[in-house]
């Protein structure tokens, strides 16, 4: 399997700079920097690590990061191969001291509390602004009622005939239906009727 892993003189600079920085993740553009390689070249090398299980991708702000698999079997004869033979061999995953399920790393709550502060400040612009519409509407509203009121008071007028009983806006003529006032006539019944 060894001489199936290092073929190529690209392959061979990948895997000394992973073994050489073991909790290192690096993305293609990256890596094509550092190494001074083609990126079509890079990136099929790196598709063959990955498929051997050399390497492990992650996904991270749209970007895909490539980094060694520690719990790949015979990474110690790996790294003696590629790197020689005073290469130390890698510590286990286990040995290594892993923080509890349940707590966050210091960078990953700087990010939460970065996005909560956004998102408040969204939320808190966002209701300034419907508060500030509505009670300006709302004055608006009031303002047409109030002319509306002050104009509607200008066309009911008293009632003129027996039976005959005014509102603001309607006349109501006994025997007959509801008659929108500035077009009903004392002695006419062809109003409009609603």
């Amino acid at each position: 399997m060894i001489e199936e892993i290092v073929t190529s003189k690209t392959r061979a600079k990948l895997l000394q700079l992973f073994l050489t920085h073991i909790d290192d993740k690096y993305y293609l553009r990256e890596l094509e920097r550092m190494l001074d390689e083609s990126l079509s070249h890079l990136r099929r090398q790196l598709i063959k690590l990955e498929r051997m299980g050399i390497l492990i991708t992650e996904e991270e702000a749209n970007l895909k990061y490539y980094r060694l698999n520690k719990n790949f079997n015979g990474i110690d004869e790996l790294r003696m191969l590629v790197l020689g033979k005073d290469a130390a061999p890698i510590p286990a995953i286990a040995e290594k001291k892993e923080q509890p399920a349940g707590s966050l790393s210091a960078r990953r709550i700087k990010y939460d509390i970065f996005i909560l502060i956004i998102v408040s400040l969204f939320i808190l612009g966002a209701s300034s602004f419907i508060i500030y519409t509505s009670t300006k509407n709302i004055m608006q509203a009031a303002n047409l009622i109030s002319q509306k009121n002050a104009d509607s008071t200008i066309l009911v007028s008293a009632p003129k005939a027996p039976g005959e009983k005014a509102s603001r806006r309607w006349k109501v003529i006994m025997g007959s239906g509801p008659v929108f006032s500035s077009e009903a006539r004392v002695g006419e019944r062809d109003g409009k009727e609603l």
